[in-house]
This record gives C-alpha cells, sequence and structure tokens, in this order.
C-alpha cells in the first residue's frame, strides 16, 4: 500500500468503523520466514510477529481470509497484543479484526483493526458489515494506486 495510503487507509477505516486512534495497524509478510512484520505505524516498524495458528493474525494469513475476534479471551499471543496497545503490561484492546490484503494471488499486508477499551466503556462488537467497510477502505487506496502506478503501497 502506499505510504500515503497507510495514513489515508487508516484515516478511511477509523472513520467507517468510529474507531479513535491507534487502532489500525498493518503489518507485511517476510519473504524468508514465517513472520510478519509492522510496517504501520511508524514507532512499531520492525516489530515481528510469528504466524501461528492460534494467533487472530495468524488464522488470517493461513486461511487467507478475514477474522473478527470480538471476544479476546482465547487471544494467546500476548506479545505482538503489547505491541498493538504499545503498553507492556496492560492490555487495553477487546475486539478485532484480521483482513487479510492479497494482490495477484500473493499476500501483500494484514491489517488489524481493533476496539480498545477505554475507562471501562462498553464497545460494540464488530459485525460483517464492517468488513465490507474495510473492503472498501482498501479498494479505494489500492484504486489510487492503479491511476497513478508510481505509487506503492510499501512505505517510502
Amino acid at each position: 500500500m502506499l505510504r500515503m495510503g497507510y495514513n489515508g487507509l487508516d484515516k478511511l477505516i477509523s472513520k467507517s468503523l468510529n474507531l479513535g486512534e491507534g487502532c489500525v495497524f498493518i503489518l507485511k509478510p517476510r519473504k524468508y520466514d514465517n513472520l510478519l512484520e509492522f510496517s504501520y505505524p511508524d514507532e512499531l516498524k520492525g516489530f515481528t510477529v510469528p504466524v501461528m495458528s492460534q494467533s487472530v493474525a495468524g488464522k488470517a494469513v493461513i486461511h487467507r481470509s478475514p477474522i473478527i475476534l470480538n471476544n479476546f479471551q482465547g487471544e494467546t499471543d500476548v506479545i505482538y497484543l503489547n505491541c498493538l496497545t504499545m503498553n507492556s503490561t496492560k492490555n487495553s484492546i477487546r475486539k478485532m479484526i484480521a483482513y487479510p490484503v492479497c494482490a495477484s494471488g500473493e499476500l501483500t499486508e494484514v491489517l488489524l483493526v481493533v476496539r480498545k477499551e477505554y475507562d471501562g466503556s462498553d464497545l460494540p462488537n464488530f459485525l460483517g458489515e464492517d468488513l465490507q467497510k474495510i473492503k472498501s477502505a482498501v479498494d479505494k487506496i489500492l484504486s489510487i494506486r492503479a491511476d497513478k502506478p508510481d505509487l506503492s503501497l510499501a512505505p517510502s
């Protein structure tokens, strides 16, 4: 996705799903091992998470389909959840969508969209219609890329 595409995608998804700041993350699969590497936001660049069948991100990669997780009790990979909250002691994430982006049959990115709990707030569940909103945002960014072929989705 284009560098400005990451920011634009974050804004489109956040607005359409009524999310606060810091709720959209983008990971790219590394070609030479079984890891996903954060490419957005900038403060997480370079951090990696393993593709494991137990994690929501891993399931999305393995099955090449979006995963909605509205109950976080079963999520086991605390290390990458700490990356997402950017907090090593408290996990405020309560709901997540892992959305794989494929181009020409290749997995190019995995979007992690989260709902974070603030002050005990009651959070709505992610629904199937939210996947359509994410798809619409991704398609919009990709169409910008198609109109300007010298722009790529990867950070510059």
